[in-house]
């Protein structure tokens, strides 16, 4: 594992109050609150038959039957990509109550019995309450989806880089500009997110967008500068430690993945992963850099920024 950021300078004995350190705190306090308040989605009962290999094969075939000729025609992938690609649309799990499906009735009434729960556990679980969706799309949702997390390990991922990140960033450059590319870039992946996902599927949830715009927001303002990168082969001695490359690297590292992947699967159902808001984020965040940088140009040319603004530190 490598990840940007300096973790030798961090003081956690005597921490101090600074943007990191606060988008930490509410991450984990709301990741906290809502896996106390909320169920854990989907069930683990659930998911053991969700990963039945029948299962999956009669529900691809029921999805199949609910689709229109266009959408069968333009339907690719595996069965397995078919059945994550239903249980991602919340249309099907309307449908699948009174839709007259064909085939082996029997199993045809138990999916129906596993949806439909999959169905209401869904609207009581955090995702949907707080979560971006298309069907029910809310003011409040542009902001609280990028503060939410499913599981443990999807917070751990988003705040260990977005931490690291904001940490190196906040040397030299202001709290309000780098909160001005967090909320942005969540803003530009939430709309590329329902612009990619047409079907109506999952509401999206968590920092991601966030990360993808803080780390090409660095990639546009410093991109030939050396940084510190931390790196954890295992948990021992000389098992990990921290190098130094060029901010260049977070390209082929984080993002390029998924420039790629929204190429190859747009919907994201391989991965099972909204890479759309990955990109969407990556460009807002790279558009900002840009700004930024002409914004610096400009203010400096006209003597407005002295040289102790700190702005001199991304040249």
């Amino acid at each position: 594992m490598i990840f940007p950021g300096d973790f030798k300078e961090l003081n956690l004995k005597k921490p101090e109050w600074s943007l990191s350190w606060a988008v930490l705190i509410l991450n984990i306090t709301l990741y906290v609150v809502t896996a106390i308040i909320y169920d854990s989605w989907p069930a683990r009962d659930t998911l053991q038959i969700l990963n039945d290999e029948k299962f999956k094969n009669s529900v691809a075939e029921m999805y199949v039957q609910t689709l229109d000729p266009v959408e069968v025609k333009n339907l690719k992938g595996s069965a397995a990509q078919i059945y994550f690609s239903a249980l991602k649309d919340e249309r099907f799990w309307k449908r699948v109550e009174t839709y007259p499906f064909t085939g082996d009735q029997v199993q045809i009434a138990e999916n129906r019995e596993v949806i439909s729960g999959f169905y209401k556990s869904y609207l009581n679980s955090v995702q949907y309450q707080f979560g971006l969706s298309s069907f029910e799309l809310s003011p409040w949702s542009w902001v609280t989806y990028q503060f939410i997390h499913g599981s443990f390990m999807h917070l751990l991922g988003n705040m260990l880089v977005i931490f690291m990140l904001l940490r190196y960033l906040e040397k030299r450059v202001s709290e309000t500009w780098l909160m001005t590319v967090y909320l942005f870039s969540g803003f530009a992946g939430g709309v590329a997110f329902l612009l990619v996902d047409k079907t109506g599927g999952m509401a999206v949830v968590g920092a991601s967008a966030a990360a993808s715009g803080l780390m090409s927001f660095l990639l546009a303002t410093n991109g030939n500068r050396l940084m510190p990168w931390g790196y954890l082969i295992a948990p021992v001695k000389n098992g990990y430690g921290q190098i130094y490359l060029p901010v260049f690297f977070l390209f082929p590292v984080f993002l390029i993945s998924d420039f790629v992947t929204l190429l190859w699967e747009p919907t994201g159902v391989a991965a099972n992963v909204a890479v759309s808001a990955h990109v969407g984020g990556a460009l807002m965040g790279f558009a900002l850099g840009t700004f930024y940088l002409f914004f610096r140009s400009k203010a400096a040319s006209h003597r407005v920024l002295s040289y102790n603004d700190g702005l001199h530190e991304l040249s």
